[in-house]
Formats: C-alpha cells, sequence, structure tokens
C-alpha cells in the first residue's frame, strides 16, 4: 500500500513537473546563443539556429579615367563611425558586398555606401538606401568621375585697373567651347570643366573676344592641380603712351620703314595696340608690346598704315 502510494505520488508529481516545464517554454523567453549548444549526456542532443543574408549590388559607372583601387565603406541607420564593414578593392564594374540579417535600417534611407577612390583626384560619392530584413538589393548605377577642374579670377582694364563686366571668358579645346561665362560687375568669372579634360593637352583659357582688344589667351595644364586662378588684363598696358590706336582687321603690316616693299617686322592681329608718336599722311609710327619668356613684354618700334587702325576710346571698349 505505501509502495502504490509512493508511485502516485511520483506520477502526480511527474505530470506537475511536465505542466511547469511546458508553461515555462510558453512565457518565457531565453537567451539566444551563436553558438551549438550541447546538452553534456547521452544520447548526445544539440541545437543550432540559422540566420538570412542580405546581398547589396551597386553597379558603377566610370566617366572617362578609372581610378586603380577603391575603397568601400557600408554603414546603417546613419552611423557613419562605425562601418558594418570596409572593402579595399581595385575598381570592379559591379560593387557586391554580404551582409547579416538584421544590420540594416528597414524604414528609411539612412544606410550608406561611401565610394572613396583611393586618388586625390576623385570626388568621393555617397550612396544612401533602403535596408531590408534579408534578400537581394539591387542599386540604381552610380557615376565615379574625377573632380571638377576650377579656373577662376578677375578681368580689368590694364590702362587704369577698373574692373571689367560683361567680358566672354571661357575654356576652349582645341577650338571648340567647353564652358563660358560673362564676367559680373565686380569683373569676376569663374568656369569648371569635367575632370577627364585633366590631361588634355590642348586646353586653354580665352577672355574677351566680345572687346575690340586683342583677346587673351592662356593655355591651361590641371596636370598636378584641380583649381588654378588667373586674373587677367585686358588692352594696353599703362607704360603704353597716348595716343594709342588698335588694328581694326587681322594680318595688318608693322614694317621697319614706311616706304613701300619694306620689310614686315610683324603681322599683327585684330585688336592690337599701337602707340603712336609720328605721323604721314599714309602711315604711324609707333611701338607695339611683344610677350618674350612666356611672361616679359618689351617694345618694338615701326610702321603701320593709317587705314589699318582706329583711335582707342576707353570709354567705348566693346564690339557694337
Amino acid at each position: 500500500m505505501l509502495k502504490r502510494t509512493f508511485n502516485c505520488f511520483l506520477h502526480i508529481g511527474g505530470i506537475l513537473t511536465l505542466i511547469m516545464f511546458m508553461s515555462g517554454c510558453s512565457l518565457l523567453k531565453g537567451p539566444l546563443y551563436p553558438d551549438v549548444i550541447y546538452n553534456n549526456r547521452q544520447p548526445l542532443i544539440s541545437v543550432t539556429y540559422e540566420y538570412g543574408e542580405i546581398e547589396v549590388k551597386l553597379p558603377l559607372n566610370y566617366i572617362g579615367v578609372v581610378p586603380e583601387i577603391i575603397s568601400f565603406e557600408v554603414y546603417a541607420h546613419g552611423d557613419t563611425a562605425n562601418p558594418i564593414i570596409s572593402i579595399l578593392q581595385e575598381a570592379p564594374r559591379v560593387f557586391f558586398v554580404y551582409l547579416p540579417q538584421g544590420v540594416l535600417d528597414i524604414h528609411s534611407k539612412s544606410n550608406i555606401i561611401k565610394i572613396i577612390p583611393q586618388d586625390k583626384n576623385f570626388r568621393p560619392v555617397t550612396v544612401r538606401f533602403k535596408g531590408i530584413r534579408f534578400g537581394r538589393i539591387a542599386l540604381p548605377p552610380k557615376s565615379i568621375q574625377m573632380g571638377q577642374l576650377i579656373v577662376n579670377g578677375k578681368v580689368f582694364l590694364n590702362k587704369n585697373e577698373a574692373p571689367l563686366g560683361g567680358v566672354d571668358v571661357s575654356i576652349q579645346n582645341f577650338d571648340n567651347v567647353i564652358k563660358e561665362t560673362t564676367t559680373n560687375d565686380s569683373g569676376f568669372y569663374q568656369l569648371s570643366v569635367p575632370g577627364e579634360y585633366k590631361y588634355a593637352q590642348h586646353l586653354r583659357l580665352v577672355a574677351g573676344n566680345n572687346m575690340i582688344f586683342k583677346p587673351f589667351k592662356q593655355k591651361l595644364d590641371f596636370s598636378q592641380t584641380l583649381k588654378m586662378k588667373y586674373n587677367i588684363g585686358m588692352g594696353p598696358n599703362k607704360a603704353m603712351e597716348d595716343p594709342i590706336y588698335l588694328t581694326n582687321r587681322e594680318s595688318v603690316h608693322f614694317r621697319e620703314q614706311p616706304d613701300i616693299g619694306s620689310e614686315t617686322l610683324f603681322l599683327l592681329g585684330a585688336g592690337e595696340a599701337v602707340s603712336v608718336t609720328r605721323v604721314t599722311p599714309g602711315e604711324y609710327y609707333g611701338s607695339i608690346e611683344i610677350k618674350v619668356d612666356s611672361e616679359k613684354m618689351v617694345q618694338l618700334d615701326g610702321w603701320v598704315n593709317r587705314a589699318d587702325v582706329i583711335l582707342l576710346d576707353l570709354n567705348n571698349v566693346f564690339k557694337k
């Protein structure tokens, strides 16, 4: 009788224990373990878990020159101080990255991919995107290019250093205009062209095509920089004495003597300044400025036909 009662008690206790265990499993949430869990008993029982994966695909479009190496950094939830992953690789046509499930913000575009070419001539690019829990994300193509090439400065009148507004300024490759602008009332201008022209051999700055003076032309070499500054003086310099005349056409003969058949020293372009000191019925004698050694200006004397020049009026320096 005692044995039967004891067995009954064990049976009832076992049922209560089982009920409590089952209730506990439904009411309590245990911790998640990243490793395999063993019960250390025989037979050996183990528990494992699986998680999803996020594949991000980003096509890249290179404009002009392609950088050799690019660093990719992926951030989540707008936290740009702690990247989820950083990858340094040769410039790919398509960037792939694989992330664990649950790391991305799935509610807003606070996830970021920073594309950082390992070349100071290229601009870093940032891509923002909305995440998913797991699966594939296909982002639209992103363009990678060199930074803009910039040239700026002021345009002024050489004779009195007055700023010149309304002057046409352009960047040209050979004779093709890439970008053009007009100076403001303070004579300031700024032009920018794509970085693909960084190593162009025939890039030049041109100013004053809408003025009566000879246009200013300067070769541009961006191979060592992304930004330049050129202040541009237009017209004759202070050293040239009045009265000053300007050639009114191309290929004007500047001769050694006024006589017919005299040796031509130079063929002057339209808008060249001549400081006149002597006058004959058909000729003007005076000096012109010639640039030597790239920067130094020297004056040379000679004769021009009176029909090939007009008197300079500083109050009217734009072409009509």
